[in-house]
């Protein structure tokens, strides 16, 4: 449902319509009243209309002017943040954070990522064991903890803080590569 939108005539008749009955209460338009009650719809009306958009714009996903506000909150813009951000990506990057709940098991980091606007496969490595299924990738001990992140975007547009979120949010200790395919 959309936020009520009165114009300035609208407050101004609501003021007339508030006034007293009675001959020094004239409700012509030329008359006193009339003229101070359009003067005062004007600002009536301007306080409406910011007042609906303080609706919209106190979420954080539709915000432009309190967004300051929430990066400021939750410790954004992030220091790694190499480039000029749009809206929609900080928006995005706000959202995330408030909606994650913490974690760092493989689906709980590609569902951040779905958050942040990136669609994302994670591959995790471990050294050889014996046991592996056939055709498994030979690696060391040194790969126990390494995880590839298949990203669906193109390698030249600036990840940095997809890069970052998702590697705050894995486990101490753990190496993060990742690759673009788009």
């Amino acid at each position: 449902m959309p936020a009520p939108n009165f114009s300035f005539s609208d407050f101004g008749q609501a003021l007339l319509r508030l006034l007293p009955h009675g001959p020094i209460w004239s409700r012509a338009p030329g008359g006193l009243p009339s003229y101070l009650a359009n003067i005062w719809g004007k600002t009536f009306a301007r306080n409406s209309d910011r007042s609906a958009n303080l609706l919209k714009d106190a979420f954080p996903a539709t915000t432009s002017e309190l967004l300051p506000e929430w990066q400021k909150t939750l410790g954004l813009p992030d220091p790694v943040v190499s480039s000029e951000q749009s809206l929609e990506q900080q928006q995005a990057q706000v959202v995330a954070r408030l909606t994650g709940t913490g974690g760092c098991s493989i689906p709980y980091l590609e569902e951040y990522a779905k958050t942040l606007g990136y669609t994302v496969k994670i591959t995790p490595y471990s050294a050889f064991y014996f046991g592996m299924p056939f055709g498994s990738e030979f690696g060391g001990e040194g790969w126990n903890f390494d995880y590839l992140v298949t990203v669906d975007a193109p390698i030249t547009g600036d990840h940095t803080v997809l890069e970052y979120e998702l590697r705050r949010l894995s486990q101490a200790g753990t190496s993060v590569f990742f690759a673009y395919t788009g």
